[in-house]
Order: C-alpha cells, then sequence, then structure tokens
C-alpha cells in the first residue's frame, strides 16, 4: 500500500501552493521550453518544405541563443529555495515531540505499546532526521549545476502544506493495524509523497533539457541534417514541464505566465 495512492493532504480539495512570486522561476522554465520547442518545430518545417540545406543567419542565431545560452530564470529579486528541517524543531526534541504525537495516535486507538517499541521509534526518527540533512546537502550540490532545477525547487520548497491534516483513504481498521505495525505514515511522509511526484517531472525536464543541448550540437556539427530527434526530446520537455504545472493551482500557472510574458517584452 503506498502512501501517495492512500493518503492525501487535506486542503479542502485545494491543491497546496506557494505564493505567486515563488512560481515565477519555474514559469520562466516553461516559457523558454515552449519557445525552443516551437522554434525547432517551425525550422523542421521549414526545411523539408525548401530543402535548405544552411540555415539563415538569424535563425542560426536565434538557435545558438536559445540552446547553448538558455537565458536566466532566477532573477535577483527572485525568493529563494528554503529547505528546512522536517521537525522545526531542535535536534532530539523534534524527535522526541514525533515520537510524543505517535503516542497518542495509538492511545486514542487504544492500543498499548511498550516501552522498548517506543524507544526503537525514537532512534528511528534520530536517523531519518540525519538522512535527511545528508539529502539536503546532495540537493543543493545539484541545484548549484542546474538552474532549471532551482528554478523548480523555489516553488515545491516554499509549499504551504497542513503538516497536521491528512486524509486516509482505508478503513478504521486498517489504519489501526498500521498504528499496531508502526506503519502509519506521518504527514511529513505524505507530504514527501507528492514532492517526490513533482520532483519526477523535474527530472524528467531536466534530463530532456540536457539532452537537447548533446543533440543540437550533434546537428550543428552535422549541418542540421534531421532535426526530428531534437524535436522529440523537445516534446519530451514539454510534456514534463506540463505534468509539474498540473500539481500546480490553474490559475497560479496561468497568472505566472502572462507576468513572465510581460517581463520580456519590457527587455
Amino acid at each position: 500500500m503506498g502512501v501517495s495512492s492512500t493518503y492525501n493532504i487535506d486542503s479542502s480539495a485545494i491543491r497546496p501552493s506557494a505564493p505567486l512570486q515563488y512560481l515565477l522561476p519555474a514559469a520562466r522554465v516553461g516559457v523558454y521550453v515552449y519557445r525552443a520547442l516551437a522554434l525547432v518545430e517551425n525550422l523542421q518545417q521549414s526545411r523539408s518544405t525548401n530543402k535548405a540545406s544552411i540555415l539563415d543567419e538569424s535563425t542560426a542565431i536565434a538557435l545558438d541563443n536559445i540552446l547553448l545560452y538558455p537565458p536566466s530564470f532566477i532573477l535577483s529579486t527572485d525568493p529563494t529555495v528554503a529547505r528546512g528541517d522536517p521537525y522545526d524543531l531542535p535536534p532530539i526534541v523534534g524527535e522526541l515531540a514525533a515520537t510524543r504525537q505517535k503516542w497518542f495516535e495509538r492511545k486514542e486507538l487504544s492500543i498499548e505499546a511498550g516501552f522498548t517499541p517506543q524507544l526503537f521509534e525514537f532512534g528511528q526518527l534520530v536517523g531519518e532526521r540525519r538522512q535527511w540533512n545528508r539529502l539536503v546537502g546532495e540537493e543543493r550540490t545539484r541545484e548549484s549545476n542546474s538552474e532549471v532545477r532551482r528554478a523548480l525547487n523555489i516553488y515545491t520548497t516554499n509549499l504551504n502544506f497542513d503538516p497536521n491534516k491528512y486524509i486516509y483513504a482505508g478503513s478504521r481498521e486498517e489504519k489501526s493495524k498500521l498504528i499496531r505495525e508502526n506503519r502509519l505514515p506521518t504527514a511529513t511522509d505524505v507530504i514527501r509523497s507528492d514532492l517526490d511526484a513533482r520532483d519526477l517531472y523535474r527530472n524528467a525536464l531536466q534530463t530532456s533539457l540536457d539532452d537537447a543541448k548533446a543533440e543540437y550540437m550533434y546537428q550543428k556539427n552535422n549541418n542540421f541534417e534531421d532535426m526530428s530527434e531534437m524535436m522529440t526530446i523537445l516534446r519530451d520537455a514539454r510534456d514534463a514541464i506540463d505534468m509539474w504545472f498540473s500539481f500546480v493551482p490553474e490559475r497560479d500557472v496561468r497568472d505566472a505566465m502572462e507576468i513572465v510574458t510581460r517581463e520580456e517584452q519590457m527587455r
């Protein structure tokens, strides 16, 4: 039974979101992907129609600018990635608080647990926190090497979840069984599951954009013989960013796109 399929954050049927300014870097990435794809599609169509063997200078410059020298997606006025500790409390104190919360959940369901299991549970939480901090450090390194990754992370790390509420889709008996076996996910587990899904599409987007750059360099060295593979890769990038945006309230996506489009018109 997976966390993502059985538990949902209780957000009154509204997707968790962050203020609009946190979405602008990701919106710039989206505009960039759509524009790169449109340029390559138009080029492929033109070449298949005219059978031209040499690109005109303006098209060559446009391709270089968008694929080799992409614009900055993060401005100096934009917010930053905000990735805090999942317990939001000092070491040991946070783990003790989480252990106590689980004790209360068992008590509400009249479930007894001895001292040894609770002590083991506390040790588990200490280990989880240590692992979390290690993963945060690794992600910061990856962000420093990819502005696309950092642009999308600015939004996801600033999402507003209710850490005290989530919906359990199973029966009371199933929930009791999970609590007895100490397998009931916490709200933190559920939130991480949601973020994992978003990050899956972020990773797919980053991979596609890296592949697009490599394919462009290959085509450039071979007189742009066939741009069909380039189109396929950029369409994969478009699909990935569209799926990432599907986790964001539609109105926020629309408003962010309008803002970044106006930004470009003012440059």
